[in-house]
């Protein structure tokens, strides 16, 4: 069969036009090959935007930026590690919130959504028995960001039992489901590892564009420390969580955050030394 010559000319300037398709590299098919990198949104703070290029530098399958504290959970080959690096030292220290935001009228209006928006880390002492942190954070994978978060903990002591307030917020991204969230009491130790002094488990719902705020307890309560210190030696709190995001297999790990440090228990009420928590 013979093909009319005006066919043959379409065929051939179709070939011509049509994109070149190449067989995957190796490295392409193990997806490890550098991709465009999802980069940091402009107002990001510096720590932060630190911590996100050396994820850039390092490509792994799973990181996750708390301020300038880097945590990756699988390395560039998708093998499964648990590796903290700080990047960038940035913790803030900011003002105490204004009188109406004192506890009694948090639950209506708080500085969450601002306090801290181009920061990375900040922390500020409320009064000598009360403390916050905030940590901004940016979770991806090898080809860049995923998404956004902020994690917030508050504290105020009730005698000598520690309480605490954490607040997810969604800042951008597919939705998360958190895992495993603790709220620990650490005993300053200075030669040698901080012992513990009891844990609070944290129960977050989901969150989402639609529902960006998961709160634990609630926004007016506090959960309670499971025992109670009565000693004069040095106290802390670590406060560390992971999650996963929806149409992603990884687990991702937040960085550990702290309120502050504190002493006195022995006294009947617990009370801050240093606020933020240093190391």
């Amino acid at each position: 069969m013979q093909i009319a010559p005006t066919l043959v000319r379409v065929l051939v300037a179709g070939l011509a036009a049509a994109p070149l398709i190449l067989a995957p590299s190796a490295a392409d098919a193990a997806g490890t090959a550098p991709h465009a990198w999802r980069g940091p949104d402009p107002s990001t703070g510096d720590g932060l935007r630190k911590c996100m290029e050396q994820a850039k530098a390092e490509r792994p399958a799973a990181w996750t930026c708390i301020g300038g504290t880097l945590t990756v959970t699988e390395d560039n080959q998708g093998r499964s590690t648990d590796r903290t690096t700080v990047v960038a030292d940035d913790f803030t220290i900011t003002p105490a919130p204004a009188p109406a935001s004192a506890p009694a009228s948090r639950a209506a209006a708080d500085d969450y959504d601002s306090w801290c928006e181009n920061g990375s880390v900040c922390g500020r002492e409320i009064s000598r028995y009360a403390a916050e942190v905030k940590g901004n954070g940016a979770y991806g994978d090898r080809n860049g960001s995923i998404g956004s978060i902020d994690i917030v903990y508050r504290q105020e002591f009730n005698g000598p039992w520690p309480q605490w307030r954490s607040l997810l917020i969604h800042d951008s991204g597919p939705q998360i489901n958190p895992g495993n969230w603790t709220n620990d009491c650490r005993i300053n130790i200075k030669d040698g590892p901080d012992a513990y002094c009891g844990r609070n488990t944290v129960n977050f719902n989901d969150i989402n564009a639609s529902q960006r705020r998961a709160w634990w307890p609630s926004p007016t309560r506090l959960a309670s420390n499971e025992s109670k210190v009565t000693d004069s030696r040095n106290y802390h709190d670590d406060h560390s969580g992971e999650f996963v995001a929806w149409g992603h297999t990884q687990m991702f790990k937040a960085g550990v955050l702290h309120t502050g440090r504190w002493n006195n228990c022995d006294s009947g009420t617990c009370k801050y030394y240093q606020v933020p928590w240093r190391p």
